[in-house]
């Protein structure tokens, strides 16, 4: 039985070798057993700690993005409002490092999955909202070109999202630099059109 106390440092260990064996195999490869040994920990540990693994696959999402969406705004709040926090925030987030990747790995698998999964669904929403606020405090500063149609967030999301999964799941010959400056041309095309 794990010490008191233990519970959330032992539940991000677990998260953390879950969010690895996602970005390598995918939702439908990671198993219980792939993950205790990503962990180092026995499968009994894991059942201990997610009633099963629906539930793992569940919170690792739900640790990568607020993992994330915590190292973004601390950068984009370090920043004046404006463009400079739209750069910094796609900077940080195209980074082409471990976490970044390992971050758009395991949401593109969660975006498949949620098909079949309404619970996944239901989480994949939940963390929308809170990443949307995200992308608010990023654009603050800047004015929304059509507040009364699709929010502003939702379509920054919707470019970031589309070059970054067209980038990792095709032959496209796109890397995060040309992302990030295709959004922001996109973002400044939007600022600039008379709606």
């Amino acid at each position: 039985m794990p010490k008191l106390g233990m519970e959330p440092i032992r539940r991000e260990q677990i998260c953390r070798a879950a969010a690895t064996v996602i970005a390598r195999e995918g939702f439908a490869a990671t198993t219980l057993r792939n993950v205790a040994d990503e962990a180092g920990v026995s499968t009994g540990m894991l059942n201990h700690y997610f009633s099963n693994r629906q539930d793992l696959l569940t919170q690792t999402l739900v640790f990568v993005s607020e993992r994330t969406q915590r190292r973004l705004t601390e950068v984009i709040e370090s920043m004046p409002p404006g463009w400079p926090r739209v750069e910094a925030l796609l900077d940080h987030s195209l980074a082409d490092e471990d976490l970044p990747n390992e971050t758009w790995r395991v949401w593109i698998n969660a975006y498949g999955e949620a098909v079949h999964l309404p619970k996944l669904r239901k989480t994949i929403e939940e963390r929308l909202l809170s990443w949307y606020d995200v992308l608010d405090l990023a654009l603050e500063g800047l004015d929304d070109p059509d507040p009364d149609g699709i929010p502003w967030s939702w379509r920054f999301d919707a470019i970031l999202n589309g070059l970054a999964i067209q980038a990792l799941t095709s032959e496209a010959s796109l890397d995060m630099k040309t992302i990030r400056n295709e959004v922001v041309k996109a973002l400044r095309g939007y600022a600039t059109a008379d709606v």
